[in-house]
């Protein structure tokens, strides 16, 4: 029987990567207006459900933060709390509910996952799902019949996901960048890219590294389908924005010809390591990452007063950061929640990141969810 096309871009993904560490994680928080927040217990059991027929993920690590505003975790201190709060980060995932004293109204889904098993904009879906479970009170991640629906052989996926390396290293919690952060008013594919030429441009990059995800499937809030696609400067500079996304979208479709002629497990492996060390090797990058309009994932068709998506904050794994550092690389990001577009760009830094927070950070429980 045929590999699904969805079944061979996660596996490429895992293979991408040799080994898991503390710089693949990728940390990402939605915040959302509440009626009430909700408690530990009910994370627990709405946790329970995503782990129902997961080949990636069979328990994660759940905590409850309290800071006294939302001030006190900026996006630059996600990293930071990955190392100081989960040591045991090869047991899986990092779940944290966010609350805030000074707005008692503010709910945040906080979670560390491994880029390597789950991308952004999947990322994205988990969290919208797990709010729906938790609104519901059923399982609303489905993720078994996701698989299936797509393809995807759960088993055979399982053999896939790379080892974990469980040393740990201080380095990872100094971001290699600053962040900046800004709202704006929503703007269509082509005036965006053409913003992002001029970015490019300003910071004299050599290739312009769009990050795109190749599995936009609703059905299933899991796994890896993001795509590098590598537009170079020379492109860049005599293209308009639609242009640019034309050429990106014929990048995406060579790489998906490519993939579709493998189906052995060393194939995957060695297209995988070809992957990272092509992306390594690539100098001068300045990468985009766009989320467009997500408001139809807001929350607001069930119950929409027990939690509404106001805002989501994101930034790639150091291993990526690490490439958007130097002085003529970047990296740039973007999402759309109804009226508001969130942007972020990155500048290269040579300080210590801050300490996380400025006020007291309360920790109510901690277990473990199997």
């Amino acid at each position: 029987m045929p590999i699904s096309t969805a079944d061979k871009l996660l596996r490429l993904s895992l293979t991408t990567f040799p080994f898991i560490n503390e710089s693949q994680f990728f940390p990402a928080l939605s915040t959302y207006k509440v009626d009430r927040v909700f408690d530990l217990a009910q994370f627990e059991e709405a946790m329970e459900h995503f782990f129902r027929g997961n080949p990636l993920f069979s328990k994660c690590h759940l905590i409850e933060l309290t800071f006294d505003s939302p001030q006190d975790f900026p996006l630059s201190s996600f990293q930071g709390l990955l190392s100081e709060k989960y040591e045991s980060y090869y047991d899986g995932l990092l779940v944290a509910s966010i609350t805030y004293r000074s707005e008692p109204h503010m709910q945040g889904i906080f979670t560390c996952v491994p880029f390597p098993l789950q991308d952004g904009y999947k990322c994205f879906r988990f969290h919208q799902a797990l709010m729906k479970t938790l609104k519901a009170r059923r399982d609303e991640f489905q993720i078994a019949r996701g698989l299936e629906d797509l393809g995807i052989r759960p088993d055979e996926l399982a053999d896939f996901v790379p080892p974990v390396e469980k040393s740990h290293s201080s380095e990872v919690k100094e971001l290699p960048v600053t962040f900046i952060e800004s709202r704006g008013v929503p703007t269509k594919i082509g005036p965006y890219l053409a913003k992002m030429k001029t970015e490019f441009l300003e910071r004299d990059c050599e290739n312009m590294f769009i990050l795109k995800n190749s599995l936009y499937s609703p059905g299933l809030p899991l796994g890896n389908s993001l795509l590098f696609l590598t537009v170079p400067r020379s492109i860049v500079t005599r293209s308009t924005g639609l242009q640019i996304r034309d050429y990106y979208h014929t990048e995406e479709q060579k790489q998906m010809d490519l993939l579709s002629r493998i189906s052995l497990r060393d194939d995957f492996f060695e297209a995988g390591q070809a992957r990272i060390g092509g992306m390594i090797a690539t100098p001068n990058v300045f990468c985009v990452n766009n989320y467009g309009d997500v408001s139809a994932c807001d929350g607001s068709e069930i119950a929409g007063n027990q939690g509404t998506l106001t805002k989501y904050q994101w930034h790639m794994p150091m291993i990526v950061l690490g490439l958007a550092a130097g002085e003529r690389s970047g990296l740039s990001f973007t999402i759309t929640i109804r009226d508001k577009a969130f942007n972020f760009e990155t500048v290269a830094r040579a300080s210590h990141q801050e300490d996380i927070g400025k006020g007291d950070v309360e920790i109510s429980r901690t277990e473990s969810v199997a």
